[in-house]
């Protein structure tokens, strides 16, 4: 975790920002006309380490908050091109939705097929990029933060020769930050998208550029009074959905637990809890409401996923 905020020293109020999970923040954060900057480090540092690969992006579209009425339900996109060609598209997902992960790859091949008309070479097509960053859990299948999938073959993990879509999935409820070491570029990326809301001051510790940019533009007393009402209403949207979740969640953990404890397992014992939290992921519970009934962190009830067995391969 970053150390405390700085205390003002001028005597003016504490400063506030938006929570950048929030669908219509993180438009207003990532994808707006005055993003350019904040955009092209986020992409460095999560594409390329940090190195500065990406010299030029191009919003498309960019974000004119004060125009926006309606947003979508779950998330929102930013495209972007760069320099190369390479499209990127960026979305924050709030809520876990059934097939959502066939939704990335959907609209990821969707963007590579609107970049060529009729007759066109094929030679022209540029590589797609889609990020999720998700404020809930989407692979329950690992335990890291982090996925990053491509095409590649299958024995030798060789690239594709023709490029193609390159999937990233950033889960923030999975990023231990206290075990991120002091030198992961998207440290201070993840910082600000977990904690900013919590912050009344830029962190002295904050030291890549764009978080600091990043961190401007969510200010709250940036807003116009319109944006303020829309920002409300976003959060209490959020609020309403969440609630939502946590009411069908409980009533779930209610019957996994009456089943599991059926079985005459006694949880405080390490392998009886083990087994039931095993009954209580066939039973197709989420990893957030097992961890919150066992007091267990997310990160070790994944681990207790079984992991399907890779096909044999002839050869």
């Amino acid at each position: 975790m970053l150390d405390k905020p700085e205390t003002p020293r001028d005597g003016t109020a504490d400063m506030k920002f938006l929570n950048p999970c929030n669908d219509w923040a993180f438009k207003r954060i990532f994808g707006s006309a005055e993003s350019r900057a904040v955009l092209l480090c986020f992409l460095n540092d999560l594409l390329h380490g940090g190195r500065p690969v990406i010299v030029e992006v191009t919003i498309l579209d960019p974000y004119l908050p004060s125009r926006i009425r309606l947003l979508k339900d779950s998330a929102v996109d930013v495209r972007a091109k760069l320099a190369d060609g390479t499209e990127c598209i960026i979305e924050m997902q709030m809520f876990p939705v059934a097939g959502f992960t066939q939704r990335v790859l959907f609209n990821g091949a969707k963007c590579l097929a609107s970049q060529l008309g009729r007759g066109h070479d094929y030679r022209r097509l540029r590589p797609v990029v889609v990020v999720t960053i998700a404020d809930c859990i989407l692979l329950h299948d690992t335990a890291n933060w982090r996925s990053d999938f491509t095409l590649t073959e299958k024995k030798t993990r060789r690239p594709y020769p023709g490029g193609g879509i390159n999937l990233i999935f950033v889960e923030l409820p999975k990023a231990d930050l206290s075990g991120l070491p002091e030198g992961e570029p998207m440290r201070d990326w993840l910082e600000f998208l977990k904690n900013a809301p919590n912050w009344r001051t830029v962190p002295r510790v904050l030291k890549n550029p764009g978080v600091r940019h990043a961190l401007a533009l969510a200010r709250k007393d940036s807003l116009s009074p319109a944006e303020s009402e829309i920002m409300s209403r976003r959060d209490l949207y959020r609020i309403d959905q969440k609630n939502m979740r946590i009411a069908a969640l409980e009533e779930g953990l209610e019957k996994g637990l009456s089943r599991g404890l059926s079985q005459g397992l006694v949880k405080g014992e390490s392998l009886a809890e083990q087994r039931i939290i095993q009954g209580m992921l066939r039973q197709k519970l989420a990893p957030e409401v097992i961890a919150a009934a066992t007091g267990r962190p997310v990160n070790s009830i994944l681990k207790l996923i079984p992991r399907k067995r890779a096909p044999r391969q002839d050869g």
